[in-house]
């Protein structure tokens, strides 16, 4: 059997390894296989530099990571000036970041790229491998299906793989339609089916009765057996290996690596409630999770073995399990490991401060609104005051909480933006959102799978996609993204206003006095400092005042707050009637928040 060669290609940001290529590398080896793992992502940023790379790797709508690989993949075509002037907006900020201009950027798909792949292909011996396969997630279709052309035309006799988290049946179906180059697309999980494609593809055996592949028949037919079966044991797994990634880094990048780890698979809240806008885990929803030793042992071996504290969960939620039996153990360890997360709003202060404790210090909670009708109108079953509460806390612990807030529902009012507009006045000293944008059907959504119940009038490929791939391709089942319209009319100016909002609070945040609203207390009373404003405020409460202002810091009904001691019904009104009025409290949802932090550390 000869070697397999694993690559990932541009375009990719090099502080993130390809987890897919550590953890198919053991799996191979298992097997039995040589496998030689290629991250060429970064070879291709050596290239660039790490500023124009980074600039690229990031996913904008217009795409400029694969449009940069265009005329390498299909050949040279005669609209660049036209999609430069449709993404003028996109292209400048890009450009900004990595000191570039439009021109470098037409230099280098035209020049830099197809040069480089040139090399690539030129410059190893691909006959020596038996398979060569590539994985795929964003931004990495164009620079694979380029490589792929090459290398078939140096070295037709090589089977090329395609792969990844990209790939469901229509999308697969789509390239290997458009492209003779690619011999065999997988879809789903590979972690059995991996190594017996392998054994077929080395041997000459008929892939037929292989789940989870897309061939041609000796008609040069596409036959494809369906998705490969979610894997559930993921305890059996492999620890992933990144040792290719860490000997083929430059010697000049100097950031810390957010080291990838897997520790769940699927969605165990959208197994029950599919949020109208998420397009991920199509047809593995399926939740499925290693258990909490397992990881612990795998965050010990990867730690020790490549000297990183930073690790990225790629799982799309945080299983509930890992709060007490992983973060827990990680907290009574007294490890100075930094995970990132993405977790479900519905966490107490109590469990997020177990967290932290526990090494959680940035998640990707999911906050989308604080508006709970908009929210319902998501099925995202939360409410306003408890998204405020959760991002109160995450700013209060040190949590970098990295949500947006969506609009575009249909259902959705101005009124309720009015509301959410009030709520953002007065919290510019917690974190902002990354941005306040509309939601986008993204395939696989419910918005997408299902426009007539959503409203939807229309659904198109994104026009990014027109730029990118060759007038043949049927762009409705290659693109990820889409752009759509409704039936029925939206609000305008709510959305408007908040947007104006998000702007003005995230520069805020940015500046080198962020505002604040903190409070200092005794055993009887409670100093409140004010600085969200021009001018500088400072109040004092003491006695009972002060105990129902800190009763307040977790959301409180009105019932629940008539148990401070001391208030009569009228007292307990005209307290909170006064919190509210200076913004030190927000009623929302029927429950009381107080919004200053406390200046305690250990709160």
């Amino acid at each position: 059997m000869k070697p397999v060669a694993l690559v990932s290609m541009p375009t990719m940001s090099t502080r993130f390894p390809s987890f897919q290529l550590a953890l198919l590398t053991p799996v191979l080896e298992r097997a039995g296989y040589e496998v030689r793992p290629m991250s060429l992502f970064l070879r291709f940023a050596q290239r660039l530099g790490p500023a124009l790379n980074e600039a690229l790797a990031d996913v904008y709508p217009c795409m400029v990571g694969e449009w940069i690989w265009t005329t390498a993949a299909f050949g040279p075509r005669n609209d660049g000036d036209e999609y430069l002037a449709h993404y003028e907006s996109n292209l400048a900020a890009i450009c900004g970041r990595a000191g570039c201009t439009v021109e470098d950027l037409r230099h280098v798909r035209d020049v830099v790229a197809p040069a480089w792949l040139a090399e690539v292909v030129e410059g190893t011996d691909w006959s020596q491998f038996g398979v060569v396969g590539l994985s795929i997630t964003f931004q990495q279709m164009v620079a694979s299906l380029a490589f792929a052309r090459a290398l078939k035309r140096r070295h037709p006799e090589v089977p090329v793989v395609l792969g990844g988290a990209t790939f469901e049946d229509d999308i697969a179906l789509e390239v290997m339609l458009r492209n003779p180059a690619v011999d065999v697309v997988h879809c789903g999980d590979a972690d059995v089916t991996a190594p017996e494609l392998v054994r077929r593809l080395q041997t000459g055996e008929s892939l037929a009765g292989l789940a989870g592949v897309l061939w041609r028949d000796d008609d040069g037919a596409v036959r494809s057996e369906g998705r490969a079966p979610n894997f559930a044991d993921l305890d059996s797994s492999p620890v992933p290996d990144f040792d290719e990634y860490y000997a083929s880094r430059g010697p000049g990048d100097r950031r810390e690596v957010m080291l990838p780890i897997e520790t769940a698979r699927g969605c165990w809240y959208g197994m029950k409630h599919h949020c109208v806008f998420c397009g991920l885990n199509r047809a593995g929803m399926e939740f499925r999770r290693r258990s909490p030793e397992q990881v612990l042992d795998m965050l010990q071996q990867l730690s020790s073995r490549y000297g990183t504290r930073w690790f990225n969960a790629i799982d799309n939620i945080l299983a509930p399990a890992y709060t007490a039996r992983l973060f827990g153990r990680l907290a009574e360890e007294h490890t100075d490991l930094r995970l990132h997360y993405e977790i479900r709003p519905k966490i107490s202060r109590a469990q997020l401060r177990d967290l932290r404790r526990g090494g959680l210090v940035s998640v990707q909670p999911g906050i989308e609104s604080f508006s709970t009708h908009v929210l319902e109108l998501m099925r995202k079953n939360v409410t306003g005051i408890g998204n405020l509460e959760l991002l109160k806390w995450t700013t209060y612990y040190g949590i970098n909480n990295s949500y947006n807030i969506l609009y575009g529902f249909p259902g959705e009012t101005e009124a309720d933006y009015r509301a959410q507009a009030e709520v953002l006045r007065r919290i510019p000293h917690l974190q902002p959102p990354y941005a306040m944008a509309q939601a986008r059907p993204d395939r696989g959504s419910p918005m997408h799978e299902e426009p007539g119940e959503h409203a939807i009038s229309f659904l198109r490929p994104s026009a990014c996609y027109r730029y990118i791939y060759p007038p043949e391709y049927d762009l409705r089942r290659i693109a990820y993204f889409f752009e759509h319209g409704f039936d029925v009319d939206l609000p305008v100016d709510g959305p408007r206003e908040c947007r104006s909002l998000v702007a003005n609070w995230k520069s805020r945040w940015n500046a080198e006095q962020r505002p604040y609203l903190r409070y200092v207390k005794t055993w009887q009373s409670v100093s409140i400092h004010d600085g969200r404003g021009e001018s500088r405020r400072a109040y004092r409460y003491d006695g009972r005042d002060a105990a129902l202002y800190e009763f307040c810091a977790d959301a409180r009904t009105r019932e629940e707050l008539a148990a401070v001691e001391g208030f009569t019904p009228e007292e307990l009104d005209r307290a909170l009637a006064g919190f509210v009025e200076r913004d030190l409290v927000l009623c929302l949802d029927g429950k009381y928040l107080a919004l200053a932090l406390p200046d305690n550390p250990y709160h």
